[in-house]
């Protein structure tokens, strides 16, 4: 089902609401600037307890309000009971609350409702910085894999200790957390090459098919370490040691990895259009959710911010064919285009932050 109602106060520029969700296809329509994308990013914040859009928090509450509280009941069907997640944040803390339970790690939640979302920077997964394509890969694994995480977030704080070594001159310990460093960062490289080897199971055809071309394209995983032996990546590393003493920092690990789309050999970015750039941005989200579908047995709340208006008409047809099984779907449209509707479809009209129901014609 998804999310069967949400209640929010003071999150953006949404006014004060309770809205029944109780439909599988939601359609938001509204001029730029209502609102729209401020309603996905609170379900996608009920779903994660975080933004898909700014890392601080706090300005989420709206102007000349001093807190934010949204809930949402939510109910997969591969689950008997339903749920409830309340969040609260002011300018001092954000409390998370489980079916009235305090919730004091994210992770806890994550598999509770999860949702993908199809929005504008996604293509910079293709054609940003090598740390934008950590986050496409992170988001990936993380979404079904807490031990995942667990490595992740072991790996980051190795780092960070082998980093305050490094700029302190410091190399008593460094083959310590070398080592250390070694071992939780080769869990994340496995993980990535696996999942990579995944995604391109489909990914060139999915290209192909909807930009009816016969352009061949590979995901090519550019991880930092490029051997296999941990054994070898030791040696490797110690031999820089005073290279990383000078600079100050770790020079080689999966906080370096990224990936890049090729075609034959050459780099696709360099030649391809803004739109191949959007169709692969619009595949690699595709193909997220069919991992997590894929690992977990689950379908995930799909949340599409206008993205499918910067095809034509038939791009866009053959995109959504692709589209995979979910458990709910909201799209945001502009006035004068509606997607495709069905029985189970629900049309709110945005305007200033308020959500009206309508009929999905007028």
């Amino acid at each position: 089902m998804g999310f069967t109602s949400v209640k929010f106060k003071n999150f953006r520029n949404l006014a004060e609401q309770e809205i029944d969700l109780s439909r599988r296809e939601i359609f938001l329509v509204g001029k730029n600037g209502q609102g729209k994308t401020n309603f996905l990013e609170m379900l996608y914040f009920l779903c994660y307890a975080s933004s898909f859009r700014i890392r601080n928090d706090k300005t989420l509450i709206r102007e000349g309000s001093d807190d934010f509280l949204i809930s949402g009941r939510f109910h997969h069907s591969s689950d008997l009971l339903s749920n409830r997640l309340d969040v609260f944040m002011d300018s001092q803390s954000k409390k998370i609350r489980l079916n009235g339970k305090n919730v004091t790690d994210r992770k806890d939640i994550l598999s509770n409702m999860p949702c993908i979302v199809f929005c504008h920077n996604d293509i910079y997964f293709v054609n940003g910085s090598p740390e934008k394509k950590r986050i496409y890969l992170d988001q990936c694994l993380s979404l079904h894999d807490p031990f995942y995480i667990n490595h992740l977030r072991q790996y980051r704080k190795i780092l960070k200790e082998r980093n305050f070594l490094l700029k302190k001159k410091d190399s008593s310990m460094l083959p310590v957390y070398t080592e250390q460093l070694i071992e939780k960062g080769f869990v994340l490289m496995e993980k990535r090459k696996e999942l990579i080897d995944f995604l391109n199971l489909s990914f060139g055809r999915y290209f192909r098919d909807v930009t009816g071309s016969d352009t061949e394209l590979t995901l090519v995983y550019n991880r930092s370490w490029k051997l296999d032996d941990k054994k070898e990546i030791l040696e490797t590393m110690s031999g820089k040691f005073e290279k990383e003493l000078q600079y100050g920092l770790t020079m080689s690990g999966p906080h370096r990895d990224s990936f890049t789309v090729m075609h034959e050999d050459r780099n696709f970015n360099d030649y391809a259009s803004t739109g191949q750039l959007r169709i692969i941005s619009l595949l690699l989200r595709i193909l997220q959710s069919q991992y997590y579908q894929d690992l977990s047995g689950r379908n995930p709340i799909l949340l599409v911010d206008d993205v499918l208006l910067e095809l034509d008409g038939e791009k866009r047809k053959r995109m959504m064919d692709l589209f995979p099984r979910y458990e709910q779907i909201f799209y945001t449209f502009l006035p004068g285009y509606l997607g495709r509707g069905s029985d189970d479809s629900l049309y709110l009209r945005v305007e200033d932050g308020y959500l009206e129901k309508f009929d999905g014609k007028s």
